[in-house]
């Protein structure tokens, strides 16, 4: 494979999981603000739960909050993962790069 197409693919590679790393952060502090507004509710007061498209009353909210920590939990270590692999896209970037320049 040329250089220029292997260069397509590790940036087309890198957009990819820079986006996926980004809406999973996002993911992880809805997840976040969700578990604060749970800590807030008064003992008694009803908590629902989206599923589809109706809302469910909860009955137990602290396997809820625990469901919703082991949830961010995994997409952490998923962030995580999609962390290390763009640093070695962007190191077979600047190689390609450097070894593309270095051809001229």
């Amino acid at each position: 494979m040329d250089g220029a197409k292997q260069l397509q693919i590790i940036v087309q590679e890198l957009q990819l999981v820079v986006q996926q790393a980004g809406a999973m952060s996002n993911q992880i502090r809805e997840m976040s603000e969700t578990q604060e507004l749970l800590e807030s509710q008064k003992e008694g007061d009803p908590v629902y739960r989206q599923s589809g498209g109706v809302l469910v009353k909860v009955s137990d909210i602290a396997a809820l909050s625990e469901e919703l920590e082991e949830g961010k939990k995994r997409l952490e270590a998923h962030v995580k993962l999609l962390a290390e692999r763009e640093v070695e896209l962007r190191e077979q970037y600047e190689e390609l790069i450097s070894d593309f320049e270095g051809s001229k």
